[in-house]
Order: structure tokens, then C-alpha cells, then sequence
């Protein structure tokens, strides 16, 4: 007879929650590049761990590209030659969750298209139309902050959608932020999503929207979000320049035992 283990939900290592709640600090924006975090002993004061814990917490973010530290203390990182930090799919979500938008704090967006278009078959087909041509929304953006590029970002949804959410077709840099809280709106929230990441270099588009050469190493992204129904709701697409660091924590479900 198989016994399955309860399930059993333990919160994460001390170490763990403290580099959680500095990562959503970095990641919101609330710690920009090049701000300083707690020292050692403030940390251990603040949340009650030893020292020890503190400076893994630490050495955990340092490993994920987000902070660097000097015998002077610990920054987030930033264009000095150090990681910069990227905002992953996961993190917009949570963001619009949180606050009603996915911008962080001192980012802006260059809307530079936002139109009806013939479907590519392949976004016709992750979007399941039938029609012969399709008609999807084509959205990009280019993301900046502090003036530098971060990422170029390309939306697609089925063209049915502009008549609830007219932003849509609209160029506006102020609509990125909220988009996806209007869209769910209309939709039904998210409930569940997939990421796919590979590494390539940029083609002349990419490059002249983020800056580099052409030909550059560049980080690619796309992700797909579904309604609990299984709809698909946003089907996105993204590039980052060298030098950013994408991190985000997952649950991992417990194991089935005999």
C-alpha cells in the first residue's frame, strides 16, 4: 500500500527571508543602483539572526548578480562594471499585484509600437486563433533607467482584445506600467505562467533599440500567462543587453515518498 507524506509548509531558512525582502526591495526599485544596504550588524539586529546568517543572506544576493561588496560595505549593483539587475516576468507580475503596475521605481518606457497586425504563425498559433489571416496587437517598448537601456519588450494578444482594453493600440509610455492589471481585468487574473530564457546575439533591431553593436551577446526571453481556465491571456517576448542578472525564487513541491 503506497502512503503519500503530508504536505508539509515550512517557511525558508532565516537567510533566506532576509535575501528575499532585500531582493524586493532592489527589484521594486526602493534600493536603486549603487544604494547601500544594512551592514552586518543592523541586519543581525533587525531581524534577530546571527552574524553569520546575515552575511549569507548577503553573499546569496552577491551571488545572484544583485549587490557587490567592498571592505566598505555592501551596494546594489549597478553600471560600474558590476551586474545589473533585470526585472523578470515573475517580478512584473508580483509588482502589478503588489502596486497596480509593473514599473519599478525610476524606469522609463519608450512605447514605439503598438498596432494591429497579420499574425506571424507562430503567435497565431500559441494564441489558438482560427481566422485566415489572423489579427493580433503587436506591442514594444523600450525600457530604460537612469537613461540607459535595459530591455526591449514585444506583446501579443488576439486582436478581439482591444474593443475591452483600448489602451492597447495606444503609444502611451504612461500605459506599460498598468497594462497587465487592465488586461486582467477583462480577462480574468493570471494564474499560472512559463518562462523560457536562451542566449543569443542581437540583430540590428535589438541592437539599435538597446544601444550595443550589433551582433552583441544578448539574454532572450518570452513567457506566456493563462487564466485558471487555461486561457491565454499575454504572450510576451524580451531581450537584455550584457551584464544583467535575472533572479526570482520558486517553490519546489515536496517529494512523494513509498
Amino acid at each position: 500500500m503506497l502512503t503519500v507524506a503530508p504536505e508539509i509548509h515550512r517557511p525558508p531558512p532565516p537567510y533566506i527571508q532576509i535575501a528575499d525582502h532585500f531582493r524586493a526591495l532592489i527589484h521594486d526599485g526602493t534600493l536603486p543602483e549603487g544604494a547601500r544596504l544594512p551592514s552586518l550588524a543592523d541586519i543581525r539586529q533587525d531581524f534577530r539572526v546571527a552574524n553569520a546568517t546575515a552575511a549569507r543572506a548577503l553573499a546569496q544576493l552577491q551571488v545572484e548578480g544583485l549587490v557587490y561588496s567592498s571592505p566598505r560595505g555592501t551596494w546594489v549593483a549597478g553600471p560600474d562594471g558590476s551586474a545589473i539587475k533585470a526585472s523578470s516576468p515573475q517580478t512584473r507580475i508580483l509588482r502589478a499585484r503588489h502596486g497596480g503596475t509593473t514599473e519599478a521605481s525610476g524606469e522609463t518606457h519608450e512605447v514605439t509600437a503598438a498596432e494591429m497586425i497579420t499574425a506571424p504563425i507562430y503567435v497565431s498559433e500559441l494564441l489558438g486563433l482560427d481566422e485566415d489571416p489572423a489579427r493580433v496587437i503587436r506591442r514594444e517598448w523600450i525600457t530604460s533607467e537612469h537613461g540607459a537601456p535595459r530591455a526591449l519588450t514585444v506583446t501579443w494578444y488576439p486582436a478581439a482584445l482591444a474593443a475591452e482594453v483600448p489602451e492597447l493600440l495606444a503609444d502611451r509610455a504612461g500605459d506599460v506600467g498598468p497594462m497587465l492589471r487592465r488586461i486582467e481585468d477583462t480577462t480574468g487574473p493570471a494564474a499560472s505562467g512559463r518562462d523560457y530564457l536562451h542566449a543569443r546575439t542581437a540583430d540590428r533591431r535589438e541592437a539599435g533599440a538597446l544601444g550595443i553593436p550589433p551582433g552583441t551577446a544578448i539574454l532572450a526571453g518570452t513567457w506566456l500567462l493563462w487564466t485558471a481556465d487555461g486561457a491565454l491571456i499575454e504572450y510576451g517576448e524580451y531581450v537584455l543587453p550584457p551584464r544583467h542578472t535575472l533572479s526570482y525564487p520558486y517553490e519546489i513541491p515536496a517529494a512523494e515518498t513509498d
